[in-house]
């Protein structure tokens, strides 16, 4: 999480403070004019080569995404793809007092329970409307804590895995998910803060503001470089506050 940390810290830094104070009016005799009672405004400019992205998302994506890590429950899906469906195993976890591997052959879904989480950071988001879809690969820290994996998986310490229904174990230092093949987290709607770098493109209803002013767009490509993305749902709508320090693509 440093990392995002200080990519968001650069994006904030870079933007230029705007500032709009009251203040005392001398009249001609010497005297002090009533004070100015508007409430003083703050507000960020954009800095060279930034570019505020304000509106209703359609659908986002970014990838290299830093964020918090994802709570159990959640359900692991493999997709079905040209080169066959995901799997994935769960290593060096601890079921009952060994370790063990746990295999998931992915033909059904993995629903993980418990009160742990798995690092998604450098993973490939997807928000729109009916929810948020990460896509993990490789290997990926669950965090300590209890766990329960509830569908068929095999088990196996040394030897042949044994097959099992569901199983429960305990994560560590040591535990680590790897995915193969597509594989993805599928959560519903929620307010969700990704910083990168990396890429982000979009579709909606957008205001883009930067050094050159302010214009509207249906659609955002942001190459790759720095980027804060909120995105906060209201009612049917989910609405985007973002800052990206690069060039944009708009249409």
């Amino acid at each position: 999480m440093r990392r995002g940390f200080i990519y968001a810290l650069i994006l904030v830094t870079g933007a230029t403070l705007a500032v709009s104070a009251a203040r005392m009016v001398a009249s001609r005799d010497g005297n002090a004019a009533p004070a100015d009672t508007r409430v003083p405004v703050t507000r960020l400019v954009p800095a060279p080569g930034q570019s505020f992205v304000t509106g209703e998302i359609e659908f986002l994506s970014a990838d290299g995404v830093q964020t918090e890590p994802i709570p159990t429950p959640f359900t692991l899906t493999a997709l079905d793809q040209a080169a066959g469906p995901g799997k994935g195993t769960i290593e060096n976890a601890l079921v009952g007092d060994r370790r063990s591997t746990i295999f998931w052959g992915g033909g059904t879904p993995l629903p993980l329970g418990g009160d742990g989480a798995v690092d998604v950071n450098g993973a490939v988001v997807e928000i729109e409307r009916s929810g948020i879809t990460w896509t993990i690969s490789g290997g990926r820290r669950l965090l300590p804590g209890e766990y329960d994996a509830g569908a068929p998986v095999a088990v196996g310490a040394t030897g042949l895995a044994t097959p099992r229904d569901a199983v429960s174990f305990t994560a560590d230092d040591r535990t680590v998910l790897n995915t193969s093949g597509g594989v993805v987290i599928k959560l519903d709607a929620q307010r969700l803060e990704v910083t990168g770098p990396g890429r982000v493109n979009a579709r909606g209803n957008f205001t883009i503001t930067d050094t050159a002013g302010t214009r509207k767009a249906t659609s955002i490509d942001f190459a790759t470089g720095p980027y804060r993305v909120t995105v906060t749902v209201q009612g049917s709508k989910l609405v985007l506050d973002a800052t990206l320090q690069g060039p944009v693509t708009a249409k």
